[in-house]
C-alpha cells in the first residue's frame, strides 16, 4: 500500500468503504455506530470548529477522554488538518493534565465534559470542543484546506508515561504512524472482514496505532469496549463477532483466570486438564492444533471467529501464551516504544515463536550494539521519532546517526526474531561485574505464591569488601493473608536456586500495591525515588 498522509488517508477510507461501519460502541438499546462516510463528516465538522478557534497547521491540541468512536474522530480531525494532538492519559490529575497542555502549548481542547474543570480559570477555558457534542457541531461545507499536509509533518506529540521522570513529549509524524498502518496487512493479513475489540486506553501508541490507526487504514470495523470487566467483554465479543484484539499480558492473565474459576465452579478440572494434554500432544508432535475443537465452548464464550490476540507493553508468560495455544488461541507479541510509533519488531501468523518478539517490520532496521551476542537494541526506520518536543539535548542520546538506543537489551538468534532480556538502564552490575536483569527476577519472584508482585532493584553496598558495587534488593508486595516470615522463608528457598550473583540481598516489604502506568508497568524510577536509592 502506498504511503499517504492521515489527510489523505481519511478521504480515501470515505470512497473506498463509504457505508461500511467504521466504529461503534454499545448503547443501551444496542451500537452506536458510525460508517467511514460518517467520519469524514464528522472529522470537517470538528476542523471547521478548530479553525474558528484560531487552529492553524502545526498547533497543539489536547485530546482527553475515556475509549468512544468520538475520540478517535476527533484525533483524525486534528491530525488531518495539519494540527498536533496531544493526547492525554484519563486518569491524570488535573494538575498532571494543565502541566502537559501548558508544556505542549495547546491552542484548544477537545474534552469530554468531566474534564472541563481541568482548565477552569487557564487561557484554555473558552477554547474547548466537547466529546459528547460532536453530533451538535454545525454543517459545513469543509473547512479552509489551503494549506497541504505533508507526510514529515508533526502529526502527534505523545507524554511518555512518566516512568522514568517528567513526561517527555515524543513527536510524531504523519510518515511515523501511516508506514506502520500500511503494512499491517502484510504482517496479519487485515482487512474489512475483521472486527477489532478496543479495550486499551486510546491516548497510548500502542492502541493508537495497533488497536486503531492500522484497522482503520486498512477498512477493518473497531468497537470500542464500554468496560473492562471480563463480562462486557465477552458481551461486546460475542455481538460483534470480534476477530482481533490488542492488549497487555495482564488482560490475558485475567482472561485465562477466569476461565479457570469457571472450569472449577462446574467441576470440569480434570476434563480441562486432560483436553489440555490432549491439544498439546498433537500440536508438539504433529503440529496440528485441535484446540478449537476441543475447546469449543470456550470459543463460543468468546464469539466464536477469534483469528488472534495481540499482546504488547511488556513481556508476556511464554506459558500463559501455550495455555492460549492449548486451547486454539494464537497470542502474537510485538514489541516497540512509543519513540518507535510504536512498533519495531512482531511475531505473525507465519512465524510466531514463543518468547520471541518477532522479525523488524517491514523498512524497519534492527541491530544489536557492540560486539557481544547480547546488547542493547538498536532500530532505525521511518518510525522513528522526529525527537523529543523541546528537548534536543535529550534527542541527541537517544538518536545517534539515525539509530534509536532504545534502552533495552537482547538477542536476535540464527533465524532473525529478536528476544528481550531486559532494560539496560535497571542492569544491576554486581561485586563480580556480572550484570544481573531485574525484569527475570521478577518473573520467578511474581510465580511464588506468597508474593503478590514485586520490583527489583539495585542498590550501592556502603561499606565492606563490595563497597560501591550494586546488590539485589527486592521490594515485596506480599500475597494475601500472607506474613512478611511466609515471604522470607520463600525468598530464601528461592535463593537456593539461583546463581550467586542473582540471589536477593534484601527485602523491603510493601503493603500498598506498586506504582504502575496505564500499561501496568510497574514504574521502577518511581519506586527507587520513593525509597531514596537514587
Amino acid at each position: 500500500m502506498q504511503l499517504m498522509t492521515i489527510t489523505e488517508l481519511v478521504a480515501r477510507n470515505a470512497r473506498q468503504y463509504g457505508r461500511q461501519v467504521a466504529f461503534q460502541m454499545r448503547e443501551d438499546n444496542g451500537y452506536r455506530q458510525y460508517s467511514f462516510d460518517d467520519v469524514l463528516e464528522i472529522t470537517k465538522k470538528i476542523q471547521t470548529r478548530l479553525q474558528k478557534l484560531g487552529v492553524v497547521k502545526g498547533d497543539r491540541v489536547g485530546l482527553i477522554g475515556e475509549n468512544r468512536p468520538e475520540w478517535s474522530m476527533a484525533w483524525l480531525a486534528i491530525v488531518s488538518l495539519g494540527g498536533v494532538v496531544v493526547p492525554l492519559d484519563a486518569v491524570l490529575r488535573q494538575e498532571e493534565a494543565r502541566a502537559l497542555l501548558a508544556d505542549s502549548e495547546a491552542k484548544v481542547l477537545i474534552c469530554a465534559e468531566r474534564f472541563l474543570e481541568y482548565v477552569q480559570g487557564t487561557p484554555l477555558e473558552k477554547q474547548i470542543i466537547i466529546l459528547e457534542k460532536l453530533a451538535e457541531l454545525s454543517s459545513t461545507n469543509g473547512p479552509d484546506n489551503s494549506t497541504a499536509v505533508a507526510l514529515d509533518d508533526l502529526a502527534s506529540i505523545v507524554y511518555t508515561s512518566g516512568t522514568t521522570g517528567f513526561p517527555k513529549g515524543v513527536m510524531l509524524s504523519h510518515r511515523n504512524f501511516m508506514s506502520i498502518a500500511t503494512v499491517a496487512d502484510q504482517l496479519f493479513d487485515i482487512g474489512p472482514n475483521d472486527n477489532f475489540l478496543s479495550v486499551l486506553p486510546l491516548h497510548h501508541t500502542f492502541e493508537t496505532t495497533a488497536g486503531f490507526l492500522s484497522a482503520y487504514t486498512l477498512g477493518a470495523r473497531i468497537t470500542y469496549a464500554e468496560s473492562l470487566k471480563s463480562h462486557n467483554l465477552l458481551r461486546n465479543m460475542q455481538e460483534t463477532g470480534t476477530t482481533i484484539m490488542c492488549g497487555v499480558p495482564l488482560l490475558y492473565q485475567l482472561l485465562f483466570d477466569g476461565i479457570n474459576r469457571e472450569v472449577e465452579e462446574k467441576k470440569l478440572t480434570r476434563l480441562f486438564a486432560v483436553l489440555t494434554a490432549i491439544s498439546r500432544f498433537f500440536i508438539k508432535y504433529f503440529q496440528l492444533n485441535l484446540g478449537r475443537q476441543l475447546f469449543a465452548t470456550v470459543h463460543k464464550k468468546f464469539g466464536g471467529k477469534i483469528r488472534f490476540f495481540v499482546s504488547g507493553g511488556a513481556a508476556i508468560d511464554p506459558n500463559l501464551i501455550r495455555s492460549f495455544e492449548a486451547m486454539g488461541f494464537i497470542i502474537i507479541q510485538g514489541y516497540g516504544m512509543t519513540e518507535a510509533a510504536p512498533i519495531i519488531s512482531a511475531n505473525t501468523l507465519k512465524n510466531n515463536p514463543i518468547g520471541a518478539v518477532g522479525k523488524p517490520i517491514p523498512g524497519v532496521e534492527v541491530k544489536i550494539a557492540g560486539n557481544e551476542l547480547v546488547g542493547e537494541i538498536l532500530a532505525k526506520g521511518p518510525n522513528i521519532m522526529k525527537g523529543y518536543y523541546k528537548r534536543p539535548e535529550i534527542t541527541a542520546e537517544i538518536i545517534k546517526a539515525g539509530w534509536l538506543h532504545t534502552g533495552d537489551v537482547g538477542y536476535i538468534d540464527e533465524k532473525g526474531d529478536l528476544y528481550i532480556t531486559g532494560r539496560s538502564k535497571d542492569v544491576i552490575v554486581t561485586a563480580s561485574g556480572v550484570n544481573v536483569y531485574p525484569d527475570e527476577l521478577e518473573f520467578l519472584l511474581n510465580k511464588l505464591p506468597e508474593i503478590k508482585e514485586s520490583c527489583i532493584v539495585g542498590d550501592k553496598v556502603k561499606a565492606g569488601l563490595r563497597k560501591g558495587s550494586e546488590e539485589v534488593v527486592a521490594i515485596i508486595v506480599p500475597a494475601e493473608n500472607v506474613s512478611q516470615a511466609a515471604v522470607e522463608k520463600a525468598v530464601k528457598a528461592f535463593n537456593q536456586t539461583l546463581a550467586d550473583y542473582k540471589r536477593v540481598a534484601r527485602i523491603i516489604f510493601r503493603q500498598e500495591e506498586l506504582p504502575k502506568t496505564r500499561l501496568l508497568k510497574v514504574k521502577r524510577f518511581a519506586m527507587r525515588q520513593e525509597l531514596g536509592l537514587i
